[in-house]
């Protein structure tokens, strides 16, 4: 099928949101297949040492137990401000790998809500801003159900 008979099927609002949504996944495969690689080579440059994290994980201990356990202060909404302390190591990259996984939805939102905003479907473009904020607020930590 040429490209014109494919827009006609499909609106560009979906073609926009699936082919960002289908990139954004593959970028945050690559950095999390490239990630745990990085972190293996260069251990001494990592935030906290994983097997101890792993095994606290393993014992069932509670996210604040973990945390302490890998000798990392953090607080529930203080991921933004641990990332970017931390965003040249091999762990900072692997959390731009979760963080783009996890974020995968908002930025493929925001061309298609422009398009439904370009072809004044405005109950999509209000439905679409709701839903990229309630990821922003669980993002930022605002929302938060880890107890």
């Amino acid at each position: 099928m040429k490209n014109n008979q494919i827009e006609n099927i499909v609106s560009k609002s979906q073609l926009y949101y699936g082919t960002t949504a289908h990139f954004t996944a593959i970028a945050s495969c690559l950095i999390s297949l490239i990630a745990p690689v990085l972190i293996l080579l260069f251990p001494k440059y990592n935030l906290s040492n994983h097997n101890l994290v792993f095994n606290a994980i393993f014992e069932g201990k509670k996210p604040s137990e973990i945390w302490e356990t890998a000798g990392v202060h953090f607080e529930s909404t203080g991921f933004w401000k641990l990332f970017f302390a931390n965003i040249f190591t091999p762990d900072g990259f692997a959390y731009l790998g979760l963080i783009l996984g996890c974020s995968v939805t908002l930025l493929a939102l925001v061309p298609s809500a422009w398009q439904f905003a370009k072809k004044k479907e405005y109950l999509y473009v209000c439905i679409s801003l709701f839903v990229m904020t309630l990821i922003l607020l669980a993002m930022s930590g605002l929302v938060n159900m880890a107890g």
